[in-house]
């Protein structure tokens, strides 16, 4: 079982305008209500991908039940903490014909030390069960970096392996603690390094050097890199100057070796999906200007085709910058 978790979910809540001007009055149309965070989107890409999964996080209030309703709908098995305030709802507006994006994120409803506590002592119960524990996104107010090196410790003694996808102090955090696979993006490794990035394979070896297992660093529109057991790896980048329909599906499709993704392997390439710099995600982005994809029934295979390559096949035809 891959197990995720989210400590701070989301509504997704979108809609579409053919224009926006502050300060007027503006019609809306299309509305739609997702259920996210980064940890719940990776849950969700899962499931389509045919493996177990379970997502645990907070919930409060009207909007976490919502948020619940939302996942028993998708067939989204979950296990989440309530507590008091409410789930935020992010609100994506769709602007113009070609769909622009502006995205609203909310900071999530505080939560205790005991809040905290509860959703670890629920993690340390599934983790016997698991294979995989993926942590991404946000963390709410009242939970710090502590709690991220506490759940990866507490996944290395029942021998499951952790990704982590988190930034700032929470990404030292697990790199510190040793987390097997860290994945941020270019802009965060940057901050987390200290210094602008010119050579984002030297940037994930240095990580990998400083205490992680394994390093993905998404690099805008232009794929992602992976070091790993001394070895570096070239994502697959958009077609088309684009954004790929899918990023995590490609990376789940295959590995060097062009066989069936491991457990392992899936979750790694889930959590290397990418956002576009958005820290709050969804599990496709089948709309344009719109990171959300519509369930899709059990079993259908959305995997986008493409192995992973040995980077020095393909760096070379990276822009300079990012070579």
């Amino acid at each position: 079982m891959i197990l995720t978790v989210t400590p701070n979910p989301a509504l997704d809540y979108t809609i579409r305008l053919d224009a926006l001007e502050i300060g007027k009055r503006a019609k809306y149309r299309d509305p739609e209500i997702d259920p996210a965070g980064k940890g719940i989107n990776v849950s969700r890409m899962v499931r389509r991908l045919g493996e177990p999964t379970l997502a645990l996080g907070f919930a409060g209030g009207s909007t976490g039940e919502l948020l619940k309703q939302n996942l028993d709908r998708e067939g989204i098995p979950h296990d989440l903490v309530p507590v008091a305030g409410l789930t935020r709802i992010n609100v994506t507006l769709l602007t113009g014909p070609e769909g622009v994006a502006t995205h609203l994120h909310g900071p999530g409803a505080p939560v205790s030390p005991a809040d905290v506590g509860r959703l670890l002592d629920r993690i340390a119960e599934q983790l016997p069960r698991a294979r995989i524990l993926v942590l991404s996104g946000s963390l709410p107010p009242g939970m710090g970096p502590d709690a991220v090196a506490d759940l990866i410790q507490r996944a290395r003694r029942q021998k499951v392996r952790s990704i982590i996808d988190v930034e700032k102090d929470l990404l030292a955090a697990a790199i510190a603690a040793g987390a097997d696979l860290v994945k941020p993006n270019l802009l965060e490794a940057a901050e987390y390094l200290g210094r602008p990035l010119d050579n984002p394979v030297a940037a994930a070896r240095e990580i990998v050097s400083r205490g992680a297992g394994a390093a993905v660093l998404t690099l805008r529109g232009e794929g992602a890199v992976a070091v790993a057991g001394g070895r570096a790896l070239a994502g697959p980048r958009p077609q088309g100057g684009r954004r790929p329909r899918d990023r995590r599906g490609r990376f789940v499709r295959r590995g060097p070796g062009g066989g069936a993704p491991s457990g392992r392997r899936a979750a790694g390439g889930l959590a290397a999906g990418g956002r576009g710099g958005h820290r709050d995600g969804a599990a496709s982005g089948d709309r344009p200007g719109h990171g959300r994809g519509n369930p899709q029934p059990a079993g259908a295979d959305r995997r986008p085709r493409g192995p992973l390559v040995p980077l020095e096949q393909e760096w070379q035809s990276f822009p300079p910058k990012l070579r």
